[in-house]
């Protein structure tokens, strides 16, 4: 015999569906950008190694469902940039910088970006036989690629390197005219503390930081929670990879 609480739940579907909708349970971050996104738009978003838009991506379902999201999708590899303009080509609202995001110290770093470069570490497009995530693998640190020879016995083999645009994150928001910057994610492979540091230089904190600490080291996480703390953010793990962080 159903429960109270399942007869209840398939009730509450049931009239929702009729008008249209349907009921998802959200993560705890999602419901924190959904309340802010309400009485903000538009919603400026700012995306550090975008990769396609969609492999494993949990923004990429904001950015379908909402015209409200200002955005700036960054990815340094080729074939990942195309597929981007490809998916979102008729969304004014989205730029694509084919670019990667450089270490500075002050809000001019990487000022010239026509004379920066940043030496990317990547698995070969040409790889055959990986795994479906192998071409999600690419960092301004080569150990980082390399650690993944638990799954990928001869990924030595498959290393390549790629000089690509090389920006300051600052200089890529005042590029496109964003007064603010609302979210910030960024998922590059073990140089997120690097890209969040950059925070400071930005025309004001962003409310909301979601960054990829699986390949970083337990001193650099540490550092990059004091970091958050100490600008007055709450920190929250999200999965075993990735932290979200809200302003107070």
């Amino acid at each position: 015999m159903p429960s109270l609480r399942s007869t209840l739940r398939k009730t509450f579907h049931r009239c929702v569906h009729r008008f249209g909708f349907r009921l998802v349970r959200t993560l705890p971050f999602e419901r924190a950008l959904r309340n802010w996104e309400l009485d903000h738009q538009p919603f400026y978003f700012v995306q550090v190694g975008a990769h396609n838009g969609i492999t494993s991506d949990p923004f990429h379902r904001f950015l379908i469902e909402n015209l409200a999201w200002e955005s700036i999708l960054i990815e340094p590899q080729s074939p990942c940039v195309n597929t981007l303009h490809a998916i979102y080509a008729d969304r004014e609202n989205i730029r694509i910088e084919h670019a990667a995001i450089g270490s500075g110290s002050s809000k001019d770093a990487f000022s010239s970006p026509a004379n920066k470069t940043l030496t990317l570490y990547k698995v070969s497009d040409a790889a055959v036989g990986l795994p479906h995530w192998a071409n999600q693998l690419a960092s301004a640190r080569r150990e980082v690629i390399a650690s993944h020879k638990d799954r990928i016995p001869d990924i030595e083999r498959w290393i390549e390197t790629q000089e690509v645009p090389c920006m300051g994150l600052a200089q890529i928001v005042s590029k496109h005219g964003f007064p603010r910057v609302d979210l910030l994610a960024t998922d590059t492979e073990g140089f997120d503390f690097e890209i969040v540091k950059q925070i400071d230089h930005l025309p004001s904190l962003p409310p909301f930081v979601y960054y990829e600490h699986k390949h970083l080291s337990p001193q650099e996480y540490s550092e990059s929670l004091r970091f958050l703390h100490e600008r007055n953010y709450r920190t929250d793990q999200v999965n075993n990879g990735d932290t979200f962080a809200q302003l107070r």
